[in-house]
This record gives C-alpha cells, structure tokens and sequence, in this order.
C-alpha cells in the first residue's frame, strides 16, 4: 500500500506520457555526452586508428573493404574489427565534410567538426542503451526505477567515458543491450491483445505502431548494406576454364530471398511479442558487425543464464514466440552476413582467419596482446568505472537477490539485472586476453539493479535497508577515492578505463606538473559519503536519492568536459600535428613520424606521411628505421623539414640530421607528454 508521502515522487512520473517519459530519458542522455563531445582530440591510439580506416572509406568511397596503410610493419588492410564502427564514423564525415576527396590536407587537425564527426555516433549508441534500460525496467517495475536505472547506467564513469569515444565497444554495447530489453519484454510482457490488421487473407498485415517500426528498422539496416554490396563487389570465378566477372547482385541473392521471407512472416504476427523479438535479432546483427560474435553470443548467453535461472522455458510457448525464434535467426543473418560474405568473395579466407582466427579465437582462448588476469581481473576497474555507485552495488545485489517481490514481473527485472551483470562479467573473465573496457557490457545489469534497488527503498520507506546499504557502502567508497587521490597521476586510471596505455606502461605516462585533479576529486568524495549517509534516515531518503543522483551526473560533466579537455592536450597529438600545418608554408614541407606507432601521426596528417611513391614516404619506423631516415635527408637537401618524434627520442633526432643541420633544429611544440614537434633546415 502507498503512502500519502511516497506519492508526490510517483506522481511526477506518472503526470507524463510514455513519449515523453523516453524523450525525458532521451535528452538526459543526449545532455549527459552529446556537449563539448568534439572540443578535444582524439585519442592514440584506437580513436585514431578506427578514424583512419573510415577515413580510408570515405576518400575512397568504398564501403566494403576497410584500409589502414600507414606503417611498414602492417599490411594495407584492416581486418582486425568488423565494420559498423567505420559505417558510422564515415557517416559522420559525409555530413561534416571532411575527409572527402580533395580537401586540404591539414583539415583533420585544423577543424574541430573532426571530433563532432566520429564521437557524435557513438555518444548516441549510449543513449540507445539507456533508453532500453529504462524501457525494460519501466514496463517490469515502473518508470521511476526505469528512470534511475538509466540514470546509473549512464553515469558509471566507464560507461559515460566509453559513450564518448570513437571505438567500437558502444556500437556494440548499444544495440546489444536495446536488444536485451526488447527480448526480455517479448518474453515477459503480458500484453498479448491481437493487433488490428488491415488487408484481407494472406495479403493482410498488423496496423500498428509496432509492425511499422519493425519493418523500418529492417529497411535502413538492411537495404543500404545489399545495394552497396550488390553495386560495389565485383569479384572473377573460374568459368568454363575461364574467368567471368560475377557483380555483388548475384552473390547476395541468398539475403534478398531472405529479406523476402521474413518480411512475409512478420506480416503474419498477430502479437507485439514476436516484433519485440525481430528488433531485437536486428539489433544482435548490428552489435555483430560492430564486434563480432560477441555481438550475438553475449546477449544469447545472458538470456539462456536468465531462463535457465528462472526456469521460464513456459512462456516461449506463448504469443507466437517459438516461430519468431526461428525467424530472428534468419533476420540475424540477413543483417550481420552479406558484408562478411562480401568480405570473403573479395579477400578470400585470409580475411575470415585474421578477424575470427586471430582476433576472436586466440584472443578468447590463448591470449593475444594484453594483459592476463583470474576472475578478479576486473573488480579494481569497476571500482573507478562505477562511481559513485560501488558503494551501493554490494547491497544492491544481495537485496535484489534475495528480497522476494509481490509482483512476478518486478521480481524478473531485479533478476534480469543480476544474472545481466553476473554472467556479463563471468564471460569477459574467462577470455585469455583482458583489457579494462572489457567489462563494460556487464555495467547496465549493474545499472538495472542498482536502480531498482533505490526505487525500492524509496517506496517502502526503508531506512533500516538504507542504513544496511551504507554499512559496507562508505569504506568500499573510501576505499576506491583514497586510491584515485594518493598522488597527482593517480587519475589517470580513469583514463585507462578506455585506453590500454597501462599495457605499454604499467605505472603510467609521466604526468603534466600543471594537472592536479586531487581537489575536486576530494570534493566529490565527501558529496558521495554525504548523500550516501542520508540513506540511513527515513526522513532525508528522498533527498538522499536525488542528492547522489544529482552529484553522480555532476561528477560525468566533471570527468567528460572538464576532466577530459584538460588532460587531451597532453595525450591526444591533435596539437602537435595541427601545428605543424600551421608552421608549414608549402606541402614540400614534409612531417617525418620518426619510430611512431601511435596512428595520430597518420589520420591528423590524412596519412601524407606514408601515401604515395615509396622513396617520398616520411615514416621511418621497425629495423633499418635510421639509415632510410638519414637517407632520405640526404636525398632532400635545401629544404625545412618537421619532426613527429616520442619526446624520449629528442637526441637521436638530432643525431640522424646531418651534422650542418643541427643547430637549426628547435623544438616547436611539446605540450604533449608524450610526443613532441621539431623542425630543422636540411
């Protein structure tokens, strides 16, 4: 029974509509990572790194193959992610126009809309993934709980920090966690009403909402990627003791006839459920092309552990839902094959064994480069990665758990999101290979019932809870901030939460003397500790919850606009490189990126550096790096030459210029703690 006093907090959601209620949770979001997203560079080396290849795509416009020329130790091509990743960031530089054919060559560094351009896409893919938090937890529990479970989500500062950068971990972590909410909604929800149908016989079809949006998410998935490849791919076949030209139209026949087919059995669904269930197979293929198999089996994982958990096996028999099974297999695979395919036609096998062989299989079972860890791998990262609401998780987690609800439906949310986090985390532990950010998708099962958690105590009053919460909650908070604040550097783990720089150098890069986050960081551990404490008393419980959700959006606007636009200057080599174009006075001019490997130095120059006839190449890198570099000086006597260089190598720069040269060398920008510029009269 509610109480007059709870009522005013529930009201408020429930004085809004559905629509707005998601354009609610859709703005907070957008608000959350969208502002100043491009006012900083990016970062070496995988925001780079990924930002040349779509760049590569979008000079050559084509969508298909993915390029990375840029260094002697590499082939030419890019076969180590799928493509989702550069579709959307060429995308972006379509609508920005930049990296078009013909453009000045110094634009990536010079222009900010460089940055707008390939983060923007995947700050939305955050948002998407907030809005299926809240869309599940809203229709299983009820908007408030909906509302703060994004609201942690969102801002755990691995998730907001990933959200804002060009990689390809959001693109799959997006559409994999929608596609979770829309499955686990055709699983549970009850709304099982015929839907309105328009047409006679075999020729009718759903009139509704629903039906409409299915067939709509299929066509822009689906539709681009079959013209493309049937317009682009041109691959020979032996014919006849011969070689004929085969076009892309007829190899990808298989995914017309397949579009076909499903588009027939969705016409013939006469519940909600099994479109729920099409949407989200969609959205499995998307989070495949992103990632790989981790964009299907993730999400199957995490919901064969919930029914085998729940034992729920039941309500696959209800609404349609066996034959949609069946059918989101083939959307699956109409969505996420034709590019491998097309891939394959094109590259051979060569390409399926590097992306899948070496960087699926050998990184899962035995270890490829990175770092090796047991299970607790990645309990100290998710310490940083979810602040402020760590202190709360352990509670949570056995509150929701173990606390029995009155309602069927809320007690499958709070279990959704444990089994969500439990197995999300389970099967990142056990890959050979571990990075950081790999525990991401584990962090909106975690959001889910944390969530919960605090609309629980909200609505049942629950000091003596709140106070139990607070009991292990203050020193795991304690515990986590004394370790981000012991010394100047020590923030920089934030950093690695995205970045994998602690793989090359484990106690961190010398850090700037003028960067001192230790202030504000103590700050917002006595807000953190505050707000919690208030949890313990019945009276300041509401104020507590809205406090600490209001001091956790504070702190991701500290770390995404001020923490990050203060610290990029000294990692990204935007600056640097940018600098260098505004120094030069002709493109004869040449940056040479002595022993650089950092991909920067190659997407910031629209790869200048390396493209073109191999004697007019300025990388100098892997063996014999110094003796092609001191043979092409000799070759181009008479002119002003720049130096991309890590700031370590300052004197063997010097010493590879002929002897006449080195007085004139001068450094000209060396901000970065990492990389530094030169330029000397050769």
């Amino acid at each position: 029974m509610t109480t007059p006093e709870k009522q005013p907090t529930l009201n408020w959601f429930d004085r809004l509509s559905e629509r707005q209620m998601t354009l609610l949770v859709i703005a907070v979001g957008l608000l959350l990572y969208i502002p100043f997203a491009g006012t900083y560079g990016l970062w070496d080396p995988w925001e780079t790194h990924y930002s040349e290849v779509a760049r590569q795509m979008t000079k050559r416009g084509d969508f298909i193959s993915l390029w990375w020329p840029g260094s002697p130790r590499d082939a030419d091509v890019f076969w180590s992610k799928p493509v989702l990743t550069f579709w959307l960031m060429s995308i972006g530089m379509h609508i920005a126009r930049i990296g078009l054919p013909g453009n000045d060559p110094g634009e990536m560094a010079l222009l900010s809309r460089t940055e707008w351009a390939v983060r923007v896409p995947f700050c939305l893919f955050g948002v998407l993934a907030l809005w299926g938090v809240y869309l599940v937890v809203s229709r299983l529990v009820n908007r408030r709980a909906g509302f703060l479970a994004a609201l942690v989500t969102g801002t755990c500062p691995m998730f907001s920090l990933i959200a804002r950068q060009a990689m390809t971990d959001m693109a799959f972590v997006g559409p994999m966690t929608m596609a979770l909410a829309l499955g686990t909604l055709a699983l549970l929800d009850d709304r099982d009403q015929v839907l309105v149908r328009r047409g006679r016989g075999w020729r009718s079809w759903p009139h509704d909402p629903i039906f409409y949006t299915t067939i709509g998410v299929f066509l822009l998935i689906v539709l681009p990627q079959l013209i493309v490849d049937s317009l682009q791919l041109k691959v020979k076949v032996a014919w006849g003791g011969g070689e004929v030209l085969m076009y892309g139209a007829v190899l990808m026949i298989p995914y017309y006839l397949g579009s076909a087919l499903f588009l027939f059995f969705a016409a013939r669904a006469r519940y909600r459920a099994p479109l729920y269930l099409y949407i989200a197979a969609m959205l499995c293929g998307l989070a495949v092309l992103a990632k790989g198999f981790a964009g299907l089996g993730l999400p199957v994982i995490i919901f064969l552990a919930y029914l085998l958990f729940t034992w729920n096996w039941k309500r696959l028999r209800r609404a349609q839902l066996l034959p949609a099974v069946l059918l989101s297999i083939v959307v699956v695979a109409v969505v996420a094959a034709p590019w491998h395919h097309a891939m394959i036609a094109r590259h051979g096998w060569a390409f399926w064994n590097e992306l899948f062989g070496d960087n699926h299989w050998r990184r899962m079972m035995l270890g490829r480069h990175g770092d090796r860890g047991s299970f607790e791998y990645f309990l100290r990262e998710l310490g940083y990665g979810t602040l402020p609401w760590v202190a709360l998780a352990p509670a949570a987690m056995a509150t929701m758990v173990m606390r029995k609800a009155d309602d069927v439906r809320r007690q499958s949310a709070y279990w959704l999101g444990a089994i969500w986090f439990v197995a999300g985390y389970a099967v990142v532990s056990m890959s050979m290979t571990k990075f950081h950010h790999y525990v991401m998708p584990a962090i909106p099962g975690l959001g889910i019932v944390i969530g919960c958690f605090l609309d629980d105590l909200l609505t049942r009053r629950d000091a003596r809870r709140g106070l139990l919460a607070v009991l292990p909650g203050i020193p795991l908070l304690l515990l986590v901030m004394a370790d981000l604040v012991n010394a100047k550097n020590a923030s920089e783990r934030f950093l690695w939460l995205f970045s994998y720089d602690y793989v090359h150098s484990p106690t961190g890069r010398p850090w700037p003397a003028e960067l001192d986050f230790r202030t504000p960081l103590i700050v917002f551990a006595v807000l953190f500790g505050v707000t919690l404490l208030a949890l313990a008393w019945r009276k300041s419980l509401r104020a507590a919850v809205v406090g600490l959700c209001g001091v956790a959006v504070l702190f991701t606007w500290f770390l995404l606009d001020v923490f990050m636009r203060e610290v990029a200057p000294f990692w990204s080599q935007k600056e640097t490189v940018a600098e260098y174009y505004r120094h030069r006075r002709s493109p004869d001019e040449r940056l040479i990126a002595y022993s650089m490997y950092w991909r920067g130095e190659t997407f910031y120059t629209k790869n200048e550096i390396y493209e073109g006839p191999q004697e007019e190449r300025t990388v100098f890198d892997t063996d014999n790096a110094d003796e092609k570099m001191e043979e092409w000086v000799k070759n181009h006597r008479g002119r002003r030459v720049f130096v991309l260089f890590e700031r370590g190598r300052l004197e063997k720069v010097k010493r590879l210029l002929p002897p006449e040269s080195r007085d004139s060398f001068q450094v000209l920008y060396e901000k970065n703690n990492k990389f530094s510029l030169g330029q000397a009269d050769i």
